[in-house]
């Protein structure tokens, strides 16, 4: 591992480097994010950080384009450095449960173990366990085993390249187009995240995911400049909109699906692979060139797809199938 994560500040401790919220802790001290904690000799998360493990489909995540029909390793964290007052995960992100004594080396022999297509980093933020990943995806990719990162994005441009370098796939949360609103709600930075998706639409697989909140994060404009934003890195990325229902501190009501579904033809005229999703349904996935059906779910049927091409008309199709 070459990036540094944290740099002395005489005096006052050591600085965290790892997110925008440039903790600067003393030792004893732990940062924003609940599991980064400074001792004399810097900044460190525990060396074996795995809270949940789990079998889950590969389109739970959601990855749509990303080997359909798969069964992935979930592998599951407490902390995170944002605060979103609406997660899902809450009670696991502020959770103290017993952690698997899961090192890098256990997680190859669990996954080689129960023949696993894939190994996810998932549920809460796994990007604070920064070490835990770099290391355990190295000696997954020794073995031939793909490294996933469900993730907030949040985290700063170095350290985010160093390990979009080594996955073979990233769903990154989206969570509004407002950098006001990420600021107030959330505790994040809206330009970080547009960083991090911008390295993982050159280093690696991305979809990207926005969760629909009545009210806060719903207006068509928005979803526009959204999807816009994501059309010039590459049209062809899967946009899912997602269901949101009432959840930790938000009581607001649930998404509608007409509302859902009037969204996804506004993110439309900008990316051709929009989902939505958390709706009981899977959707489709159709060539953008002649219309003909790619992919079957929930069986993950790619018959539509040869050789990564639609094979009606020959159209390259985005993903790894």
């Amino acid at each position: 591992m070459g990036v540094s994560l944290f740099t002395p500040r005489p005096g006052r401790g050591f600085e965290c480097l790892l997110c925008p919220h440039s903790c600067l802790l003393k030792p004893g001290q732990t940062g924003v994010c609940g599991v980064r904690t400074a001792d004399r000799e810097g900044i460190h998360s525990s060396s074996t950080p795995v809270t949940v493990i789990a079998e889950d489909p590969i389109e739970k995540k959601p990855f749509y384009h990303y080997k359909p029909g798969s069964i992935t390793l979930s592998l599951g964290f407490s902390g995170c450095n944002l605060k979103c007052p609406f997660c899902q995960n809450h009670s696991l992100v502020e959770s103290h449960r017993t952690r698997n004594e899961l090192t890098p080396a256990a997680v190859v022999t669990l996954a080689s173990e129960r023949r696993s297509s894939s190994v996810c980093y998932t549920y809460s933020e796994p990007t604070m366990h920064y070490d835990f990943l770099m290391d355990t995806t190295t000696a997954l990719n020794k073995e031939g085993i793909p490294s996933l990162l469900v993730t907030n994005g949040c985290i700063n441009e170095s350290p985010a390249r160093e390990l979009l370098g080594s996955l073979s796939a990233v769903k990154v949360d989206l969570k509004s187009f407002s950098a006001e609103w990420y600021r107030k709600e959330l505790m994040g930075d809206l330009a970080t995240v547009c960083r991090f998706i911008e390295a993982a639409s050159e280093l690696t697989h991305l979809e990207v995911v926005t969760l629909v909140i009545p009210g806060k994060n719903d207006s068509e404009a928005e979803i526009a400049s959204a999807a816009g934003f994501l059309a010039k890195l590459n049209p062809d990325i899967p946009y899912h909109l997602t269901a949101y229902y009432p959840q930790h501190r938000y009581k607001t009501p649930p998404t509608s699906p007409a509302l859902l579904n009037r969204l996804r033809e506004t993110a439309r005229q900008y990316l051709n692979h929009v989902y939505t999703g958390n709706t009981g349904v899977l959707d489709r996935t159709y060539c953008p060139g002649c219309g003909e059906l790619l992919i079957d779910r929930p069986l993950g049927n790619t018959s539509g797809i040869s050789s990564g091409c639609c094979t009606a008309c020959g159209r390259g199709v985005y993903g790894i199938f």
